[in-house]
Order: C-alpha cells, then sequence, then structure tokens
C-alpha cells in the first residue's frame, strides 16, 4: 500500500532547526515533497541537503516570519516549487528568558512578531492555496500554556495567543483543517542557545524545585516530527493533540548541560521550550 504522505506537497515554516528540521528530514523520507522555510538559508540548505534524497528531495525557501513581504514570497515560493501546497506545518517559535516583570517592550514585540503574527501571515499567505487543494494546517503550541513556567511569562503567553488565533482561524476558514499539536519537554533544538548558562541553570532549579517541569524525560525532536507526520497522513480531521514526555516523577534537579525545561519545537540539548526557526 502506498504512503499517504508520498507526493504530499508540504511547507514547514521553522525548518532550519528542531522538529521543523526533523520533519522536512523525515516527511522526505516518507516521499514527501518539501519545501523548507526560515531566516537561516545556510541551516536550511543543510537540513534539505540531509533528506532522503539529498538536495533534490526538496525546497530551500528563505523566509522571516516577521517581515510580511517576506512571507508572501516565501509562500509564493514554495507553491511554485511544489506545484501547490497540501498542507502547512508552522513550528517557529522564539523567547528570551525574562519574565513579564523584566521584559521590554522590543521582547514583548519579537516574540509575539514570531510566535503569533508570524503564524497568522504564513496561514493567509497559504490559504488560497491550501483551499485549492482542501489542504491542512498545523501549529506547535506549548505545555506552557497549561502551567507558564516562572521566567518565560512573555513566551507563555505568546502561545495563549496563538491558541486564540487557531480558534479565530477556525471560524473565519470553516473549510480548512487547523491542527493545534501541544508539545512537552523536547531536546535538541536551538531553543535556548541566547540564553545566558548561568541565568539558564538558575530557571531550571526553579522549574524543578516547583513541580513544573512535569517530567524528568524529554523527548527527542524525531519522537515529535513522527507525530505530526501521522496527524499529516490522517484520512480524518485531527483537531487538538498533545505530544508530551513521559509522565514519571521528576528526578534530581537537571543541570544546564542536560535535563529538562519547557517546550514547543525548538529547545537546545537541555530541553528547552521547543520550535524550529
Amino acid at each position: 500500500m502506498p504512503d499517504p504522505l508520498e507526493e504530499r506537497r508540504l511547507l514547514v515554516v521553522g525548518a532550519s532547526s528542531g522538529i521543523g528540521a526533523s520533519l522536512v528530514r523525515r516527511a522526505a523520507g516518507r516521499g514527501a515533497r518539501v519545501a523548507a522555510a526560515a531566516r537561516r538559508v545556510d541551516a536550511l540548505a543543510e537540513v534539505v541537503g540531509s533528506a532522503d534524497g539529498g538536495v533534490g528531495s526538496g525546497a530551500v525557501v528563505p523566509m522571516d516570519v516577521r517581515d510580511e513581504g517576506s512571507v508572501a514570497r516565501g509562500v509564493a515560493a514554495a507553491a511554485d516549487a511544489l506545484g501547490g501546497l497540501d498542507a502547512v506545518v508552522y513550528t517557529a517559535a522564539v523567547s528570551p528568558l525574562v519574565g513579564v516583570p523584566a521584559a521590554t517592550a522590543g521582547d514583548w514585540h519579537e516574540v509575539l512578531a514570531t510566535n503569533v503574527v508570524g503564524c497568522a501571515l504564513v496561514i493567509a499567505a497559504a490559504a488560497p492555496h491550501l483551499r485549492a487543494s482542501d489542504g491542512r494546517v498545523v501549529v506547535l503550541s506549548s505545555k506552557a500554556v497549561r502551567r507558564p513556567f516562572p521566567g518565560l511569562g512573555v513566551y507563555a503567553t505568546s502561545k495563549v495567543a496563538l491558541d486564540g488565533l487557531l480558534g479565530a482561524v477556525r471560524v473565519e476558514l470553516p473549510w480548512l483543517r487547523v491542527t493545534r499539536v501541544v508539545v512537552g519537554n523536547t531536546h535538541g533544538t536551538d531553543f535556548s542557545t541566547s540564553w545566558d548558562p548561568e541565568a539558564f541553570g538558575a530557571a531550571l532549579s526553579r522549574w524543578a524545585d516547583e513541580g513544573v517541569l512535569g517530567s524528568a524525560h524529554t523527548m527527542a525532536p524525531d519522537e515529535v516530527a513522527d507525530v505530526l507526520l501521522d496527524v499529516l497522513a490522517s484520512p480524518v480531521h485531527v483537531d487538538d493533540l498533545a505530544v508530551v514526555e513521559d509522565p514519571v516523577p521528576p528526578g534530581p534537579t537537571p543541570g544546564p548541560d542536560g535535563g529538562p525545561a519547557p517546550a514547543d519545537g525548538t529547545g537546545t540539548g537541555s530541553g528547552a521550550p521547543a520550535g524550529g526557526r
């Protein structure tokens, strides 16, 4: 029986690292035609080049989701390269290690522009292509919407706003299949690479002490990507889904070089929140 993902035309936004990069590789391995979009073109080229089938297995699409023109050009380029779009997966997310009291207007603008506004722009630009194919959108949310991590209040707020955006899209584009995927603690991504190591270590200790982490275990990007592929291959609509780490009691307080942290697609080897960029 042929794989339902074979020849499926997929745009992954936030594909230069983390879950987004894993999704590109694994989707290509199942025969999908993939356009990988992000700001870091060199990283995208590496991701596409390492996918099954090599460079010819996917398209590199420069896209800055904070720029409306860049989004429009990127979506159009992806649709042109693939001959249309059957699905869009939005994994892009950023966060400074800063809570609400210390956050600046610049922090708020940067996080909301990437995590919320960028998603809205991508969906709006892709909508005509998805209407033509009876396509779907999959967007990564975070378990931080359930219980914010101290010191990541700006990020958690953006994910709550993202959930609101998806609710509005479902009402205003009722023909579009929209799937929200809540992602738990994920390691092996780039989400926290810009954080000060000492501040990150202190934050991890606090999260563990307060029981916010929920588990000493983390997931690999490939594990999450495989679940996303199941959603994309499903013959029926998947509305909301949660992909979280094993629910075991938290272990000893993790250090900044190993252990869990919140998630949605982009963290580091220490398991911070997640989502490719």
